[in-house]
Parts: structure tokens; C-alpha cells; sequence
């Protein structure tokens, strides 16, 4: 999950999921839980083999689908923290997202200040497509 800080599951979603400070990684099995800096960019820093992904719906499209290639489940949710997220998942009560129509926009915002752009850190073409990066 994209996050402001880690702060384990207290940790608070970023809404974008490109410009998040780190990204929060669950074990779905061990319930273990570990941060990656993603200083570099959210892209980079996405391990290659996760299961799903769950965010506030600020990603871009590119990275959506880079995700989807890899098997792996795209979940939208309007939880503030990790632990209520998770236990949203659990309880079968998130919405899979099986497309993403335009580059940025957040399914919901409790940071409006900040930035809903491409996923891919490049700038939207004219019409709100993706700019086809990845």
C-alpha cells in the first residue's frame, strides 16, 4: 500500500499512488509487515511479485497495467489507515479495480494538497489520456 510514513498498520494511505513517500508490503500469510522508501518513485520501488495492491485509486495507468501484467489484483478503498484496509479486505468488502479510465484522479482525497498527475510521472496528453508510458 502507498503511504505518507511508516507507521506499520497505523501507517495512513497516500492517494497517489506515484507519489507516495513509501510503500507499506503485507505478507498475506505471516501477517508480517515491512517499508520500502520509494524516494525513487513508487514504479521502482514495487516489488515484482505482489498479489495486489490496495490504494485510494490515484494510479495512474501505467503502472495499472504494468501491475495487472504481473497477476496482480488492483483493490480501491476509502480507508484513512492500513489496519482498517486490511480489514476491509478481509471482510470481502473492496472493490477490485479492473480499469483505469484516465491518468491521476484519487477515488477519494483526505490530501487534497497534494498532486493526482499521471501515475507514471510524465504529463497527461491532451483529452486525459495517459501519456503510454510503460
Amino acid at each position: 500500500m502507498p503511504v505518507a510514513q511508516l507507521n506499520g498498520l497505523n501507517s495512513e494511505i497516500f492517494p497517489s499512488f506515484r507519489a507516495a513517500p513509501a510503500l507499506l508490503v503485507i505478507d498475506s500469510v505471516s501477517s508480517e509487515c515491512f517499508g520500502i522508501s520509494a524516494a525513487s518513485g513508487a514504479c521502482s520501488a514495487t516489488p515484482q511479485h505482489v498479489d495486489a495492491i490496495v490504494c485510494t485509486g490515484g494510479i495512474g495507468r501505467g503502472m495499472f497495467n504494468d501491475l495487472r501484467r504481473r497477476g496482480a489484483r488492483v483493490f480501491i478503498t476509502d480507508a484513512i489507515t492500513v489496519g482498517q484496509a486490511l480489514a476491509e479486505l478481509s471482510a470481502g468488502n473492496l472493490e477490485i479495480l479492473n480499469e483505469v479510465a484516465s491518468c491521476g484522479g484519487g477515488h477519494h482525497d483526505h490530501k487534497a494538497a497534494h498532486d493526482h498527475g499521471c501515475g507514471c510521472g510524465s504529463q497527461q496528453e491532451e483529452g486525459g489520456s495517459c501519456c503510454g508510458h510503460h
